[in-house]
């Protein structure tokens, strides 16, 4: 039987005194939330939980995130996050889709936790259900702590849904562990950093937290994302690593606290999530003063790429500020046509993955998992090239190409031109109907206050950028762009305005 160690082995093993979660002014040492993930263990097979079921976990990034994972394993059971911004409806299709035999919810999630109907236990003084610590209390933390078997199921992690209902994407201990490794070797991890966690742990944003974890350093709870409380915290803990999304990265640069907050100890921020403009990746290598590292992947496949900091230097490397990266740490990376058979470099095609962080399939869903593990490597859905020094470019999403008038225009790329613009924040560019050439280029901008730009002067500045039929035809301002619980733009939603109703949809 193969086994992997549990994500507290080293820690527990080199500095169980460490603080390894920290959380506002509480915290635990790494000796303290491996006892309090055994007493979880034990607590979840009294309450007649076997191997396989499923716990699902409904809240923001509390200091237990992290022991409620290592329990559900040492229990064998399957911890399934659920995303603490959607509705109930929506709540309800993943409930009853991984059919969990515990909730356990966070503060602030009583009313919620209540309308979906399952067993429940609360975190924090009061809440729905039982509390969790007095069943903590009550259970036994006896025993070493074990080896997990690399098959097993540890985790359902549903995704964003973006382009369609959310999959649950299920992985193994085995890729868990992989992932950990392989972030760690990347980011050059160590027990004496200081990981400042932006990001949901309730995606795939928790492994890079973990990943820190696993090295034995001390990782550091932002309940959820807010500039100055990001910001403070890396002030306070002394943060070495931090990781965001491009979104994120823009809004803590444009919050005034920024000129005020002591960042010294800042070493690398780490950014994922979606892609980033290169406008915007050189103003915050000039702000921040730090390293910056950026990691391409997807929840069913964790980082694909890796952009090294010594790669982003806008001064002498400026041609690779657009890039993902090289593959990661023990990833194979593939561009390849619709037959799936390797593209020339420089040539775009479907990026496909294959490594051992890949996940296992989605949860009760055999037709979407042969689809997109076709010959074993995850079809990603991206539309991009590989260099000739095996740099990965993305372009964009297959279902965010347009096609107008015979021609393929990639979205990125009118992005990345709008966002030069000085007096534009952010930018989504989609296909809207067109009555002589199908699909016509459409833009959404947000302007940067107190700016407002015309629809003519953004046009004007993309003619000087683009070819004639990758400019915009149209531009909107808007106030904000819609975007998912982990900053990610929701372009189903905008296109839905222009598509709704009709016979021919790009949504």
């Amino acid at each position: 039987m193969l086994t992997v160690p549990d994500l507290l082995a080293l820690g527990l093993t080199r500095a169980p005194e460490r603080p390894c979660v920290v959380a506002g002014d509480r915290a635990h040492s790494f000796r303290e939330t491996s006892e309090r993930a055994s007493r979880l263990a034990g607590a979840l097979r009294d309450q007649g939980l076997r191997h396989g079921d499923r716990v699902a976990v409904l809240a923001q990034n509390e200091l237990e995130y992290t022991e409620l994972q290592i329990g559900a394993c040492r229990a064998g059971a399957i911890l399934a996050p659920l995303n603490w911004r959607l509705t109930v409806p929506e709540l309800r299709f993943m409930v009853e889709s991984s059919a969990p035999s515990l909730l356990i919810h966070g503060p602030g999630y009583e009313e919620t936790a209540a309308a979906l109907g399952l067993p429940t236990w609360h975190l924090g003084e009061s809440g729905h259900g039982d509390p969790y610590e007095e069943r903590l209390a009550a259970a036994d933390p006896s025993g070493e702590v074990p080896m997990l078997r690399a098959e097993d199921a540890a985790q359902i992690i549903y995704t964003s849904g973006t382009t369609g209902r959310p999959k649950g994407a299920v992985l193994s201990n085995h890729a868990l562990w992989s992932r950990w490794n392989t972030l760690a070797l990347e980011f050059r991890a160590c027990a004496e950093h200081v990981y400042v966690g932006g990001l949901p742990m309730f995606h795939m944003a928790a492994h890079p937290a973990w990943a820190f974890t696993y090295v034995g350093a001390t990782t550091v709870m932002i309940r959820a994302f807010e500039p100055q409380e990001v910001l403070h915290a890396v002030e306070r803990f002394r943060g070495t690593h931090l990781m965001l999304v491009p979104t994120m990265i823009a809004m803590l640069l444009e919050h005034p606290a920024i000129d005020e907050a002591d960042l010294s100890s800042l070493e690398m921020v780490l950014y994922g999530g979606s892609t980033i403009a290169p406008a915007l990746l050189r103003r915050a290598v000039e702000r921040l003063g730090c390293g910056f590292g950026q990691t391409y992947g997807m929840t069913e496949t964790s980082a694909a790429t890796y952009l090294t900091p010594a790669d982003q230097d806008p001064e002498r490397k400026s041609q690779l500020l657009s890039s993902g990266g090289r593959p990661a740490v023990s990833q194979q990376v593939r561009v390849v046509d619709e037959h799936d058979r390797d593209v020339a470099p420089g040539a775009l095609g479907e990026v496909v993955v294959r490594g051992p962080q890949l996940f296992d399939g989605y949860w009760g869903d055999p037709e979407a998992t042969a689809q997109a593990l076709r010959g074993g490597w995850m079809h990603t859905g991206d539309v991009g090239y590989l260099s000739e020094d095996g740099y990965l470019y993305i372009v964009d999403r297959l279902k965010d190409a347009i096609v107008t008038g015979g021609e393929n225009v990639y979205s990125r790329e009118v992005e990345d031109a709008l966002l030069e613009h000085p007096d534009l924040l952010e930018a989504a560019v989609i296909a809207v109907p067109h009555e002589r050439w199908g699909e016509a280029v459409h833009a959404l901008v947000v302007a940067r206050p107190p700016a407002r730009p015309t629809a003519e002067e953004v046009i004007a500045h993309c003619r000087e950028r683009l070819a004639g039929y990758k400019v915009p035809k149209s531009v909107e301002l808007v106030p904000a762009l819609p975007r998912n619980a982990l900053g990610k733009l929701d372009k189903k939603e905008l296109r839905a305005r222009y598509w709704s109703g009709r016979e021919r949809s790009v949504a």
